[in-house]
């Protein structure tokens, strides 16, 4: 099925909002809704957003098993942490991830 975009501002949006669910839902056609310039979001169907939390935990997971074959085969250096805070500390998440 071939799949259409839109793009509209927040308050048309707002004011669509049933029927952008609609479309979204039941003829696959995505909508880009702008708040500003920098502040944008697409509606798409839960069932298209499963999808592409399925698709994304499956490249993650291919990505951590591909990195985790490297290092057994001595191709990737493995880092080890004492401490919770040394690895956020390292991963420059700071304080934000406790």
């Amino acid at each position: 099925m071939t799949t259409t975009h839109d793009s509209l501002g927040i308050s048309e949006a707002r004011s669509q909002l049933g029927t952008l669910v609609a479309r979204a839902v039941h003829g696959r056609r995505h909508t880009t809704i702008s708040r500003s310039t920098t502040e944008r979001a697409v509606l798409i169907s839960e069932e298209e957003f499963e999808e592409y939390v399925r698709l994304k935990r499956e490249r993650e997971t291919a990505e951590v098993r591909a990195k985790m074959d490297a290092a057994a085969r001595g191709e990737l250096e493995m880092t080890t942490y004492t401490s919770r805070e040394q690895a956020y500390d390292d991963l420059g998440l700071g304080d934000t991830a406790q």
